[in-house]
């Protein structure tokens, strides 16, 4: 039976517990524009997928990813990674709805191993059908699967209190990886698993204006990840909770960082009007468009009559609306709805991402190693 062991009161765990409950069902906002936000939330998907493909194994640079996606390259690298970022839409679809119940968990490694060979699964739809070993670790018996996997929903799905429900989600990341109910992908599917129960639990809130990438605590060290996995594995109360200190805390540091993206200033100053500088030096852009761009940054979004200053001599209508129009057709604009005239900054799908995320790592707000092979 999966246990909750008690943190000690007054330790480092019970106080990161406090603080991060403070982030539970609290309402979000922020002075950044939504569509900016979430062009932000589209790049920490990236980022997400990026690592956890890296954590096991797969080299792929950020900047080649990038380089790789916009060349419409679609080689097995590329695959395990949109793959990671197919399954995060997925859980940010459908968890508001969906119970965390054995066709979940399923319906992850499906997304997580399809269409792959050297990190795919033969038993994909359903739990392992052999015994493996896993470095050190041998995980229990095939037959055994089923039945500890039932467990382990169960325990999920159980009723908690704030003092045991952080610990129950790193008690659950824990024992998915103990169990290793999947021949491959288990490592990929449980922090997917763990994003699901963050956000389930009011931690995260999907397509709002809070951020988190799980993979982040973990991928910065994968030798230690492993290490404290081992601690639990002996299964005593030291041994858990000290898994459960070094889960949450991390979790604790990635929600404080991503809490800047909320900040208008903040993603002006420190990423978009940076990444637009760059492209102007290299002569991408010219001063005119680097001066719109800029201003579509600050204001948040602009319309017409919001640039016409940038012109050192009187200028009709139609020039600007031919200017906007170039911006948008090289994907630096985008209207705010259909049709309308009211135009922010876009800096995906276009070559201000890779610019735009070299910017956050240089921030701290990627986990590291993320550009190096």
């Amino acid at each position: 039976m999966i246990r909750t062991p008690e943190p000690k009161f007054n330790s480092e765990l019970t106080e990161t517990i406090i603080r991060l409950e403070h982030l539970r069902g609290r309402k979000v906002g922020g002075t950044t524009n939504p569509l900016i936000f979430m062009q932000l939330k589209n790049l920490f998907h990236i980022v997400e997928a990026l690592s956890s493909a890296r954590i096991e194994g797969n080299h792929t640079t950020l900047l080649g990813f990038i380089a790789k996606k916009n060349a419409n390259k679609t080689d097995e690298s590329m695959r395990e990674i949109t793959n990671l970022m197919e399954a995060l839409d997925f859980i940010d679809q459908n968890i508001a709805d969906s119970q965390i119940d054995r066709n979940f968990i399923l319906e992850l490694h499906r997304i997580v191993v399809k269409n792959l060979t050297r990190e795919g699964d033969d038993d994909t739809g359903g739990y392992r059908r052999k015994n493996v070993r896993v470095g050190r670790h041998n995980p229990p018996s095939h037959y055994d699967v089923p039945d500890l996997m039932r467990e382990l929903v169960d325990y999920i799905d159980e009723d908690c209190n704030e003092r045991t429900d952080l610990l129950k989600i790193a008690i659950a990341h824990h024992q998915f990886v103990w169990i290793h109910p999947f021949g491959n992908g288990n490592g990929r599917t449980v922090r997917l698993l763990t994003y699901a129960m963050l956000c389930q639990r009011g931690y995260i809130t999907p397509n709002a204006m809070r951020l988190f990438n799980p993979t982040a605590v973990f991928a910065g060290n994968r030798n230690e990840y492993y290490d404290m996995l081992e601690k639990a594995d002996r299964q005593t109360d030291e041994g858990i909770l000290a898994w459960c200190g070094y889960f949450l805390s991390g979790i604790f540091v990635e929600t404080e960082k991503t809490q800047k993206l909320a900040d208008k200033t903040y993603v002006n100053s420190k990423l978009l009007i940076p990444a637009i500088e760059k492209l102007n030096s290299a002569g991408v852009l010219t001063v005119m468009e680097t001066g719109i761009l800029n201003r579509a940054a600050k204001n948040g979004s602009i319309k017409a009559a919001d640039i016409a200053d940038l012109w050192d001599k009187p200028v009709t209508s139609s020039a600007i609306a031919n200017q906007i129009k170039k911006l948008r057709d090289a994907n630096y604009l985008m209207a705010t709805k259909p049709n309308g005239r009211e135009y922010v900054l876009r800096f995906t799908d276009n070559v201000l991402t890779g610019l735009t995320l070299m910017q956050m790592e240089d921030e701290g707000l990627l986990p590291e190693r993320v550009n190096e092979v």
